[in-house]
This record gives structure tokens, sequence and C-alpha cells, in this order.
């Protein structure tokens, strides 16, 4: 009976102690599914406009590697990491659809970053559609005068919406400079800026010269370089020009002995420096956030040149024109997605669209991001809900570097 009894018990203990163990693993398990979400990057990895596309693909990527190394996200019992998947477009439309419609059907992606402008344009409809979130930077204001269930937001401060402060910033810095003209691309972004900057020159009271444009791929811009030079401007715009094209033009510019101001976009003087050298750059204006330490510049991005060349080597090159504002743009995304407890687009989505609702801007201290500010429904109306608004900064290239000149916070 002892002997028996004695059987049972531990026949007992073994089998409660095995049924603990299969619990003790199953919760384990359980507690630790581990997912990836692809974030794809459609942008110029090659070409002219390759400074934008790198920077693009290098914002995106140090943004969700910063969001893996804070913890992911952890959803119930699901713990989630993100990585990134870029295509090289080389800023042609053919190849942009090719790759967005990769993206999208062949690959699964949910959530994404374009660039090219007819092509981001183009696909908008379907990424509704396919409920796919996508970020964009396209200057055409046509991007968001979507439905207002549209699940592509512009994180890029169009022309449209910066043209007015540009403007009548360099009217108020440069007093004896009374005219404007614009060189630029015959295409889309350059049809926005031509039109938002004969605008911007009337509010500010410069006179507007005539526009002059030319073609992508344009390698001798002496001809465009001559026709805008007998307008006799104060200044000449270039903005939305590939980062390849506006070195050329600075050269040119410099070579024909012009002593005006040239603006620029977001192109950064390292680059130009490269295409141009130092006396063709000199005291031109962009929209490129100089890293230097203090002020509004936020330590984040501070150090990601170094941590750009760095992540992979040769292979990222050093290459450093505009990561800060693609970095920042991702940290949009991700925000929403921390903020909505969600990797569900349309959920994620649905956060963005929040009345009131605020996203961590990385590149300033204390930056905020809003979609549908006051700033940009005064500008958009209905559509002002898919346009981003921050603070972003006007700079002066001095001795090869970009300086600030104001930085520029939308009411």
């Amino acid at each position: 009976m002892k002997k028996g009894l004695c059987s049972f018990l531990i026949l007992l203990l073994a089998v409660t102690l095995l049924a603990g163990l299969v619990t003790g693993c199953s919760s384990s398990t359980t507690a630790s599914k581990e997912q990836v979400i692809t974030i794809g990057v459609d942008t110029p990895l090659t070409g002219g406009a390759a400074p934008w596309g790198l920077s693009e693909m290098h914002g995106v990527t140090l943004a969700a590697d910063d969001f893996n190394s804070a913890g992911g996200l952890t959803i119930g019992d699901t713990h989630y990491t993100l990585k990134v998947e870029a295509l090289d477009d080389a800023y042609d439309t053919a190849k942009a659809t090719n790759n967005i419609n990769q993206m999208a059907y062949t690959d699964g992606v949910k959530f994404m970053f374009t660039f090219q402008t007819e092509g981001s344009l183009a696909l908008a409809p379907t990424l509704t559609n396919m409920k796919i979130l996508n970020f964009t930077v396209v200057n055409d204001d046509r991007i968001i005068a979507q439905p207002a269930d549209a699940y592509t937001y512009r994180t890029y401060m169009g022309f449209s919406v910066q043209a007015n402060d540009y403007l009548a910033w360099m009217k108020k810095t440069y007093p004896n400079d009374k005219s404007i003209a614009v060189l630029t691309t015959n295409d889309t972004n350059g049809n926005v800026t031509e039109a938002s900057t004969k605008a911007a020159a009337a509010a500010a009271g410069l006179t507007y010269l005539a526009p002059v444009f030319y073609d992508t791929g344009t390698a001798d811009f002496s001809p465009f370089v001559t026709k805008i030079l007998n307008e006799k401007p104060d200044i000449i715009l270039t903005i939305g020009d590939p980062t390849g094209d506006v070195g050329l033009i600075a050269k040119t510019l410099n070579g024909m002995g012009f002593k005006g101001i040239h603006a620029t976009g977001i192109v950064g003087a390292a680059d130009l420096l490269k295409i141009a050298g130092q006396a063709p750059i000199e005291g031109m204006l962009t929209l490129n956030m100089p890293l230097i330490p203090g002020g509004q510049v936020s330590s984040a991005v501070l150090g990601l040149p170094a941590r750009e060349v760095a992540h992979s080597g040769s292979a990222w090159g050093t290459a450093y024109c505009c990561t800060w504002d693609f970095y920042s743009e991702a940290g949009i995304m991700f925000d929403a997605m921390k903020q909505a407890k969600s990797v569900d687009p349309t959920v994620v989505k649905a956060k963005i669209d929040q009345s009131g609702a605020k996203f961590n801007y990385a590149a300033i201290n204390n930056g905020i991001a809003t979609f549908g500010s006051p700033a940009s429904n005064a500008i958009f109306g209905a559509n002002g809900g898919h346009q981003v608004t921050n603070s972003w900064p006007i700079d002066i290239i001095k001795n090869g570097k970009d300086t600030i000149g104001t930085i520029i916070t939308p009411k």
C-alpha cells in the first residue's frame, strides 16, 4: 500500500512538473512572437537626383534602426521591428511606377515612402484602394488634392507652403535686390516652382521676370543661364532642380559673372561643393539643415552624418544632402504607429487624421509635426489634412558650409 501510494505521488509530481514546464514554454513562446514590418522606399539612388534619393534611403533606414533600438513595438503577444526595402527609380516615371507596383502587389508592403512625382501621383489612388500608407515629398499640390480617405500624405513642406516665407525673408534680408527669375525643370516640379514663385514674388513686392525651363538630363546649362541673365535678375531661383543640376547651374552662373543671389531648395553645401567648387556656391541660399551644435538643431540629427558613413561601410559612401529631413519624416510615421499602438495602416492613418494629433519632428529641438494645421488649411482648405507642417530652415552657404539664416515656423 505504502509502496503504491509512494509511486502514485511520484508520478503525480512528475506530471505536475511536466505540465508546468509545458505551460511555461508555451507562455514564453506566445509572449515572444516576432514579426518584421517592411517599409518600402521608392527613390532615385542613381543619376542627378541621387543625393536626394540616397538621403531618403539613409534617413528612413536610420529612423527604422532607432525605432528597433528603442524596443520596437509590442502589441499584445507580438513584438514588431522594422526593415527597409529601397528600390532605385533613377528619377524616372516608368521605373517609379514599376517599383511601387512591385512593393504593393508582389512584396506586400503596407507602409511606403515615395519620391518621383508622376509615379507617386499616378499610383496614389491605387495605394488608397489597397490601404497602403504612403509618405511622399512630391512638390505638386495635386498629391494632396485627393479624397479625405486618401492614404498618401505629403511630409515635405512643398514650395507652395514655403514660397511666401522664403521670398519675404529674401526681401527683408537683401533689400537692394528687387527682381527674381526662375530657372527650373520643364516638368511638374518646375511648373509648381514657377507658379508658387510668381505668386510669392507679388506678395513680397519683388519684380517677377520671365522664367526659363530646361529638360531633365541637360548637361550644358550655358544657353539657359545666358537666357536668364539677359533678364538681369537680382535673384535666380532653382527650387526643385536636382542637386547635380543646381551644382552645374551655380558653376555656370559663376563663370558668366553673376553677382546676385542664387536661391535653391533642399540641397546640401557638401554635395554642391563636389560639383561646383567653393567660389560658385558662396552666398547661395538653401533649405538644407546645417548640422551645427546648439541652437534649434536636435542632437538626434547632429549624429546622422557619422552614422550614415559608418552604417554599412563603403556601401553607403559619404553622400549627405538632406538625410535629416527624411529621418524626421520617417520618424513621424513611426511615432504615429507607436501612438496608434498598431501596425495596421488603417489604424495608423486614423491616428494621423485625428484632430490635434502631434508627432515628433526629430530635426528640431522639441519639434512638432502636424497634419491639417491652420497653416496648411489656410492654403489647401479641406486638403490641408494631407500636408504636414513643421519648422524649416533658410540657410546661407559660407566658406563652403551651410549656416542657418533663420528658422521658419508656420503659424
